[in-house]
């Protein structure tokens, strides 16, 4: 079976970083402005959806393997649509931020200016 990168995404998370408690989860679609925008990031496991309507199985997978994890959504409604969010919000017991900046590459989740909790 061929891998895609929703799948490369969840097995380099679980082989990684397997106890890490918070994840980053960003459109596959915005890929190119990730590595713009990594460095100011933390070191957390990277896990992708669609911007619109859909959430990978894989994705889904690793989140409900960690037990409830935080989950930081990198970008606006513009980016992660309010409906995958809101799926989001149903996988885990874990608090669900949306990091939103004009300008991703200052993005800083320690930023209270930025996030906004779901």
């Amino acid at each position: 079976m061929q891998k895609n990168i929703f799948m490369e995404a969840a097995e380099y998370a679980r082989r990684w970083a397997p106890n890490e408690r918070s994840l980053l989860i960003f459109p596959v679609e915005k890929l190119e402005e990730l590595t713009k925008i990594k460095t100011t990031l933390p070191r957390y496991p990277v896990l992708y959806v669609t911007k619109t309507s859909y959430i990978p199985y894989a994705t889904k997978a690793e989140i409900l393997r960690r037990k409830d994890p935080n989950l930081f959504l990198i970008g606006g409604t513009d980016m992660i649509s309010e409906w995958v969010a809101y799926v989001l919000t149903t996988l885990t017991k874990g608090q669900v931020y949306r990091i939103i900046s004009e300008d991703l590459s200052g993005i800083d989740i320690g930023d209270n200016h930025s996030a906004c909790m779901l």
